[in-house]
């Protein structure tokens, strides 16, 4: 189930990525994702509400689990 959970999230900020759409962070403020880095798949974390995509530089994006939707 947790295996599923991350590659949602993983497919979800590649399309995001890839369609070029614009992503919001806790703020409100509006980013568009310009260019897609690859996510670790042992380096993400599965919280209660969101999936912490990240790689080596650190964190790229939020999978909020409930609604499918990618923030930063």
């Amino acid at each position: 189930m947790t295996d599923d959970i991350i590659i949602k999230a993983m497919q979800a900020y590649k399309n995001v990525c890839k369609k070029r759409l614009t992503v919001y962070n806790r703020k409100g403020e509006a980013f568009p994702l310009l260019y897609y880095q690859e996510p670790s798949y042992n380096s993400s974390i599965i919280g209660r509400k969101y999936v912490c995509l990240r790689n080596c530089n650190g964190d790229l994006a939020r999978y909020n689990i409930k609604t499918g939707e990618i923030t930063i």
